[in-house]
């Protein structure tokens, strides 16, 4: 994610012309590595999450993809489609498909979800997911950057999983699955290029804990990009 002073910047004069009418509304494109990081935990893990658009100011369609691959183990993520539509300035309420994938397991949910920037300049995303099998999950991201510096920038995040029910060959279980907490810590050679370090603590919750234990805290070392 953008510096949040560029990224409010940015926002401003977009949502300024797309609802006031004004001109300017030109086709547009970006892609994002928010993460691409080595996690130092027992499972010697590499993540990565990442997401790119295409539209103009008031509709864009989205790609999100997120998730790890642990050292000797199928690779699992989160992949989803999305149409975005702007709602107000600084949010959007999006609707689209979610692919999971565990191993050789996967699972499609339809989407909605509401992401923008929350008061006192939270980076926010509330994804809610609709399973065949009546199954409903819930993800949410909540990020801040803090400026140390123009160049050091200290990013604070807090993601949140859960489900109705129980789905074993997925690895999740009913009621919170998953919490985790970290920080990082990025240098900006250029603005669209960032090596960071940071800290992280992860835990499963309930059933999901039972299908694949984890309460674990560990470094990550990194990189972001975006163009």
């Amino acid at each position: 994610m953008k510096n949040t002073i560029i990224k409010l910047t940015l926002l401003s004069t977009l949502s300024t012309a797309s609802f006031a009418g004004g001109g300017g509304d030109i086709l547009r494109a970006s892609f994002t590595a928010d993460n691409l990081e080595y996690q130092t935990n027992s499972e010697k893990t590499f993540y990565w999450d990442t997401y790119g658009y295409i539209g103009y100011d008031l509709n864009k369609i989205y790609i999100y993809s997120e998730g790890e691959k642990a050292d000797g183990a199928n690779a699992e993520s989160e992949n989803q489609l999305l149409y975005a539509h702007a709602i107000a300035p600084f949010w959007d309420i999006q609707t689209g498909i979610d692919y999971d994938i565990a191993g050789s397991k996967n699972k499609t949910w339809g989407v909605i979800a509401l992401s923008g920037l929350a008061p006192y300049f939270f980076e926010t995303r509330a994804a809610l997911l609709f399973g065949d099998d009546g199954n409903l999950g819930l993800r949410i991201d909540m990020e801040y950057e803090a400026l140390i510096t123009q160049k050091l920038i200290l990013t604070p995040k807090f993601t949140l999983d859960a489900y109705s029910k129980d789905a074993p060959s997925m690895t999740y279980g009913s009621g919170i699955s998953n919490i985790t907490l970290g920080a990082r810590l990025r240098y900006e050679i250029k603005r669209e290029f960032a090596p960071y370090i940071g800290v992280e603590w992860s835990k499963n919750y309930g059933n999901t804990g039972n299908f694949s234990p984890l309460d674990e805290a560990y470094v990550t070392i990194g990189l972001r990009f975006w163009f």
